[in-house]
């Protein structure tokens, strides 16, 4: 296989052990790729921050990052942008270095292969066309609880705290490719907040380029994740599935903090700097895709004007092995990985069942719509509502994770017509 072959399988760039012959529906289940690894991972406290100052001035550095891919297209960065770190690059500041690390933790204990060529040994992947693609999402929690009933309509300034159900695709790739949806190996997202609505991931992945009507999206989902924020914690899932933050379904549930920066009176502040913000009640999060043998083809390097108004110390190896500090010396890495071994997540709460909503109970709690698979989609909400605000305190206890099994109508799709060219409508924003 050449590195300029381009072979989707299943939603995925193959790695380099590919063999077309047992692709598939010929491989059965002989083979498993050894990366995704598991449906869904959950890690407690997998990032610290070395102190205080470290903490806000890497949230200052999230939020600059934020509000710089959100910008619109005549301020110089494209709404909805995304970041990409090639594998062999060196980073430039805390953020780039935290994506590296990240990358590197989810395919370092990959497994080698035999070159079909002429034998050797060799990696899974190319790393010349590997790496991670990157964001931040930050969204506002005003008073750091889920909103009372009739106040989910309220108009603010800044972005609700929700998250639009969506797949997570090159959608670069599939504008030149109408109905192929490739997707990164691995989604992850570290929370750098305790605030905020949880994560949904849905057992559901995107219709084979077969499927141009996207009618395979039709029908009930019954398996899916729940993850709630806690700082420091970090979830990987399937890059194929279907998630979001449907927040007036699934709220937000008030918590004690365990994070470094001492009572939330005194949080976020300021730095020894002089740097402030208000990023205390916010839902902050740091996503990453992991691409393996494919870069998205609109996700560039972080630009080096918004590199240079980054605040967070970063160590900077030069050609001559020198460092060189930004803040100065004495260095101290501002951030901490927890997580030795990457097969070894946390082990999550016992199942949540979720069933279809009574008459008695108030009936089933709403439909959403949505443009998905560039179609538009009405989301159907089956259970009842107490239901879902009872699956998502479950959720918040412990580790903040839960699998729910659902009833059949709990949480169903129905697709209908393709979105017109003309339409506003998006998919695709990368926000988790």
């Amino acid at each position: 296989m050449s590195q300029s072959d381009l072979i989707i399988d299943e939603g995925f760039t193959v790695l380099n052990d590919f063999n077309p012959g047992a692709a598939a529906g010929d491989r059965g289940d002989a083979r498993s790729d050894p990366i995704p690894r598991c449906p869904f991972a959950s890690y407690a406290g997998a990032l610290s921050i070395s102190s205080d100052n470290h903490r806000v001035s890497f949230l200052n550095d999230c939020s600059l990052v934020f509000t710089a891919r959100t910008k619109d297209d005549s301020d110089g960065y494209s709404t909805g942008s995304t970041f990409f770190l090639p594998c062999l690059m060196k980073p430039r500041c805390a953020l780039e270095a935290l994506a590296q690390t990240i990358f590197r933790a989810h395919v370092d204990s990959l497994g080698e292969c035999k070159d079909a060529e002429d034998g050797e040994r060799k990696l899974l992947y190319d790393p010349e066309r590997s790496g991670a693609e990157w964001w931040t999402l930050i969204l506002d929690t005003p008073s750091g609880e889920a909103p009372q009933k009739g106040d989910e309509d309220d108009d603010d300034d800044e972005e609700d705290d929700e998250v639009g159900i969506h797949f997570d695709a090159d959608y670069g790739l599939e504008e030149q490719l109408p109905n192929f949806m490739l997707h990164p190996r691995v989604a992850t997202i570290t929370y750098l907040s305790d605030s905020g609505v949880p994560t949904l991931i849905l057992n559901k992945r995107s219709p084979p380029p077969s499927d141009h009507e996207k009618k395979s999206l039709n029908g009930s989902i019954n398996k899916a994740w729940l993850s709630h924020p806690y700082f420091g914690k970090h979830v990987a899932f399937d890059g194929r599935f279907l998630h979001g933050a449907p927040g007036k379904y699934f709220q937000s549930v008030k918590k004690n903090s365990f994070s470094v920066s001492g009572p939330k009176s005194k949080r976020l502040k300021s730095n020894e700097h002089g740097t402030k913000n208000n990023l205390g009640d916010k839902r902050i999060t740091f996503l990453v895709n992991i691409w393996l043998n494919h870069c998205p083809l609109e996700s560039e390097p972080l630009d080096e004007e918004l590199v240079d108004k980054l605040t967070t110390s970063w160590e900077e190896i030069e050609d001559d092995s020198k460092a060189n500090l930004k803040l100065g010396d004495p260095f101290v890495p501002p951030f901490q990985w927890n997580v030795a071994k990457i097969d070894s997540p946390d082990a999550i709460n016992e199942t949540t069942l979720l069933a279809r909503a009574a008459k008695k109970s108030g009936g089933p709690a709403g439909v959403e719509n949505a443009v998905i698979g560039n179609r538009h989609v009405e989301i159907m909400f089956g259970a009842s509502m107490d239901d879902f605000h009872k699956a998502s305190r479950l959720a918040a206890e412990g580790g903040g994770s839960i699998p729910i099994e659902m009833e059949d109508g709990v949480f169903s799709l129905k697709v209908g017509d393709e979105v017109s060219s003309e339409s506003d409508e998006e998919e695709g924003d990368n926000n988790d």
